[in-house]
């Protein structure tokens, strides 16, 4: 993994990736408290916690047929500028919660072209799709450290200075991504679907969805994500409820059950190459799915823990649970990146990263409602069961899948010439 970054072309784009979303992090605990202060409703943290996803869920999709035709640099440097602009006019904006909403909306619309862009070009990045396992443990362990301390640096911020300054940081972190993007030569590539750019974007679109859906690994994710992400969806908004409102940490317990949670996101990415080199993508992405659910039952035995017994026992439960959800997203990101042809590869990204989107954010909505009706605790450990089922349902469609997807990636390039001409 670590030799990926003695590669001069991947350096550059890691460090890129690491200042824009170390920027993001900070800015992102600033916004929710500065909502937070101005309108004393819990309902606007909710807000502009929707506000930030939305747009990838949205637009993720139709943002996909322009990666496919317009060079990555394009868009991602394109989206960098764009967000500076966002987010330096933020700072006008801070005594009001709908103007400050809208620029956050807006801002998430710059990052799902900054993403979809990103994604759709690390396979010409790292040039073998054999690293590409490397390549995602990488992005998410650094992501999950950089979600770690993004908050962190923040919050120390907005003590020791204040929350122009926090903005005018992240504006500065989308300039110097910037830079370092434009000083790659590889993404001026102008992708090969850019010749057939006289097809209509709608047909364009619709093409990519086909392409997408006729590759058997990809339409097995796309009906597994359903189950997987309204889980991951429900554990995230159940997750820090379960914490402060049932195992009742304090302030500082609570900050190191967030830090031993992040820890086991890094190990659990860390772990996801080992088992892409011992399992096909399906089987991997089975017993991830599995590994994560039996860790959501494990919040059944230490519920009732009180005392020292519940701090170790939430410092485990977040351990565990912290490796498992990190780990089931390496298979997904394989699965997508490796199984997708070149000429749809934007548009597949956008379309998948559309539908777990949008999945999580039902998940968000159900496991609020699901905790106010049968309690905190009980959503999570329902969820775990659920998601044993489905699992459970997926099995025999994984192992007869096998490797499939990859072999007929050849048919789908096929189908792409045939809409072109």
């Amino acid at each position: 993994m670590l030799e990926l970054l003695r590669d001069p072309i991947y350096l550059k784009y890691w460090l890129a990736v690491v200042v824009s979303f170390l920027g993001d992090a900070m800015s992102r605990i600033t916004l929710i408290y500065v909502a937070s202060t101005l309108v004393d409703n819990p309902a606007v943290i909710a807000l502009v916690i929707m506000a930030q996803l939305l747009p990838s869920g949205v637009f993720g999709a139709f943002i996909g047929p322009l990666a496919d035709r317009v060079s990555k640099r394009a868009l991602l440097i394109g989206s960098d500028l764009a967000r500076i602009v966002i987010v330096l006019a933020m700072i006008p904006a801070l005594r009001s919660v709908s103007l400050l909403l809208v620029l956050i909306l807006l801002e998430g619309v710059g990052k799902a072209f900054f993403e979809t862009a990103r994604i759709s070009a690390i396979p010409k990045i790292i040039g073998s799709p054999q690293r590409i396992p490397a390549a995602i443990t990488l992005f998410q362990s650094t992501n999950h450290t950089l979600n770690l301390l993004g908050p962190a640096l923040g919050g120390v911020l907005l003590v020791i200075g204040n929350v122009p300054v926090v903005l005018m940081i992240n504006a500065a972190t989308f300039a110097v991504s910037a830079l370092l993007l434009a000083a790659m030569p590889v993404l001026r590539e102008v992708p090969k679907a850019a010749g057939a750019a006289h097809e209509p974007y709608w047909q364009a679109l619709r093409t990519g969805v086909r392409v997408v859906l006729s590759v058997p690994s990809l339409r097995f994710l796309a009906a597994f994500l359903v189950p997987i992400m309204v889980v991951l969806g429900l554990f995230t908004t159940n997750f820090n409820a379960q914490l402060l409102m049932v195992f009742d940490l304090p302030a500082f317990e609570y900050g190191m059950a967030q830090a031993v949670f992040g820890g086991g996101c890094v190990v659990g990415a860390l772990l996801g190459p080992g088992m892409m080199m011992r399992l096909p993508a399906g089987r991997a992405l089975v017993v991830s799915v599995g590994f994560f659910a039996l860790t959501l039952l494990a919040l059944a035995p230490i519920d009732g823990l009180t005392g020292r017994a519940a701090l170790a026992g939430a410092a485990a439960w977040c351990l565990l649970t912290g490796i498992s959800s990190s780990l089931l997203q390496v298979p997904i990101a394989t699965a997508i990146l490796q199984d997708l042809v070149e000429e749809v590869r934007g548009r597949g990204v956008g379309l998948m990263n559309s539908i777990m989107v949008v999945l999580t954010i039902a998940g968000v909505g159900l496991g609020g409602l699901i905790a106010t009706a049968g309690g905190v605790a009980a959503s999570i450990i329902v969820a775990g069961v659920a998601l044993i089922v489905a699992t459970a349902l997926f099995v025999r469609p994984a192992l007869r899948l096998g490797t499939a997807g990859s072999a007929l990636s050849a048919a789908a390039a096929n189908l792409v010439e045939a809409k072109r001409d």
